[in-house]
């Protein structure tokens, strides 16, 4: 009975480390040998800046939970123990006690911790840019600016937005991005990163980017669902291949799309495989990355998980090598 008792424990305790306590990373991995050198060079002056207040931070946090989850086992243990010997379960009361005690430590910790951690990811930022900042909610209208890009054709029934990245480009266009949760009456609609661009000019149609793997999806396709869009087909073998273009102005859309433009798409995708689309729309360029959450302030794991930087890193920087590279071809539309 004794090696059941202690069975029951182990696996309990398995399941809260497992579902409550485990690091929660982007699924979508980054090949780091990709990455650009200039990256390792951020990544090498962001490492040795201090961190030892979250450092410090993150070890009474590990101790925390290995106190929460022997306590745990513990008043599971004694209570199994005096309900089958038919035992007074008063004593089962204090290692619950004592989880409580540590629980409310844990959770006053935990603030702490987030708000620690919002200052590691704003000074990695802004080693990307300096004209950038970091804030770990959303930003002012972002929800109308989700719905003006029209990505899908889907009603939205909730739309969660938090750890937002703000700032200028290199040409002062306004530029926003951060991770959003989409839901739709029917099913959740996207999870990802999304980002917003606040031109000043004109962009007379609507254009939008789509990847190769998001065509499968007819919301997502653009093209099937609203007549007034037509597919492109663009200048560029390599780049039909990979992303399709959907548009109400071939000859606007053929403006955008000049052919630095395409192979930058082209190699991108090919390089990180990463689903995106994009959307040209009057003053602003909206995108959408298909990635799980970027940063997750998780105490267990790697506080600085190189994977998790580099995919920031290289999707901040296409999103600014776009802008750029509009920027120089904005002559081409009307006002």
């Amino acid at each position: 009975m004794i090696i059941l008792e202690i069975l029951i424990v182990l696996i309990v305790g398995f399941l809260v480390y497992k579902f409550i306590l485990m690091p929660k990373f982007s699924t979508k991995k980054v090949d780091i040998s990709e990455i650009p050198q200039e990256f390792e060079d951020v990544f090498n002056k962001f490492r040795e800046l201090d961190f030892s207040e979250i450092k410090a931070k993150k070890k009474r946090l590990l101790f925390y939970s290995i106190v929460i989850v022997i306590c745990f086992m513990a008043f599971l243990f004694v209570f199994i123990f005096t309900y089958l010997n038919s035992l007074s379960i008063s004593f089962s009361l204090i290692p619950l006690i004592i989880l409580a005690a540590v629980v409310i430590l844990l959770l006053l910790d935990l603030k702490k911790f987030k708000l620690l951690y919002t200052n590691v990811v704003r000074r990695f930022i802004q080693l990307i840019n300096p004209n950038l900042n970091y804030n770990n909610t959303s930003f002012t209208d972002e929800e109308k600016y989700y719905q003006s890009a029209c990505f899908d054709d889907l009603q939205l029934n909730s739309f969660i937005a938090k750890d937002t990245i703000s700032g200028t480009s290199k040409d002062n266009y306004k530029f926003y991005a951060s991770n959003v949760s989409v839901t739709s009456t029917a099913d959740n609609v996207f999870n990802g990163m999304f980002s917003t661009v606040i031109l000043d000019k004109n962009i007379p149609s609507y254009t939008k980017i789509n990847t190769e793997n998001l065509e499968y999806i007819t919301t997502y396709a653009l093209g099937a669902t609203n007549s007034y869009l037509k597919y492109i087909e663009m200048d560029n073998a390599d780049f039909n291949k990979v992303l399709h273009v959907y548009s109400n102005d071939r000859l606007n859309a053929t403006e955008i799309l000049t052919s630095d433009i395409l192979d930058y798409l082209c190699e991108f995708y090919n390089k990180y495989h990463v689903n995106f689309q994009i959307v040209f729309s009057g003053n602003y360029i909206y995108a959408r990355f298909f990635i799980t959450q970027l940063f997750f302030p998780s105490f267990i794991g790697n506080l600085f998980n190189k994977s998790n930087f580099a995919l920031c890193y290289v999707i901040i920087t296409f999103i600014l090598n776009i802008i750029e590279k509009l920027s120089n071809n904005m002559s081409n539309f009307e006002e």
